[in-house]
């Protein structure tokens, strides 16, 4: 139930990255602060705080990789959209974001050969493959 504000975000940031391209930084914040919340009241203010840490490595290690890429390679890779996504995500859970985002990127790239497309939105891919990857892991 805590964490139904982060759903709700997450999932519409999903769908704008779909139709639009981008991931506003507004909503970021707002699934970030959910996910952080959520987190708290589920499991405490440490747990909270060591998952907002990691979070921060993470997305700390995805935007030097990408600025190393763009500098090197004249060109973006993944957007910092993605990032952020990837920072409110593992904010709610370190494993499974990092997991999500793994797959995620396998599928992007499936689908990318498949509809000979340079290039497709993550967060689509992203978002439907964490919360799958929620659920099982509440389950088992």
């Amino acid at each position: 139930m805590v964490y139904i504000p982060f759903w709700i975000c997450i999932f519409a940031g999903a769908v704008i990255d779909a139709r639009e391209r981008r991931f506003p930084n507004a909503l970021a914040g707002a699934c970030a602060v959910a996910a952080l919340a959520g987190v708290w009241l589920d499991k405490g203010v440490n747990t909270a705080l060591d998952h907002a840490g990691l979070a921060v490595i993470v997305y700390l290690a995805l935007v030097l990789t990408e600025s190393l890429w763009r500098r090197f390679r004249q060109t973006s890779g993944i957007g910092m959209g993605d990032a952020k996504a990837l920072f409110a995500l593992c904010t709610l859970d370190p494993m499974g974001g990092i997991v999500a985002f793994a797959v995620a990127l396998l599928v992007l790239a499936i689908s990318c050969l498949l509809t000979k497309s340079r290039s497709l939105p993550l967060l689509p891919f992203l978002v439907p493959i964490f919360a799958i990857i929620e659920v099982m892991g509440c389950t088992l």
